[in-house]
């Protein structure tokens, strides 16, 4: 099940470009993600990972400069 578009959704990427609030995560599928607050993970076993709250965005709202593109893998 999808979260609606306006939700606020919690969500972690590993990725070596540094998310910063306002920016836009996508995935293969096109859903879009405006990024609201960002955590690095500074310790443990997945060091580095970006943990991420976003609103989910409507398919029609303008593009923005910085969009980091996503694909979701199995856990």
């Amino acid at each position: 099940m999808s979260a609606p578009i306006g939700a606020v959704v919690k969500l972690y990427i590993d990725s070596r470009q540094q998310l910063e609030v306002g920016d836009v995560v996508e995935t293969e599928a096109g859903r879009r993600y405006d990024v609201l607050t960002v955590r690095v993970q500074e310790r443990g076993k997945h060091r580095g990972r970006q943990h991420f709250s976003a609103r989910v965005m409507a398919p029609d709202e303008p593009p923005r400069e910085r969009t980091q593109r996503i694909r979701w893998y199995r856990r």
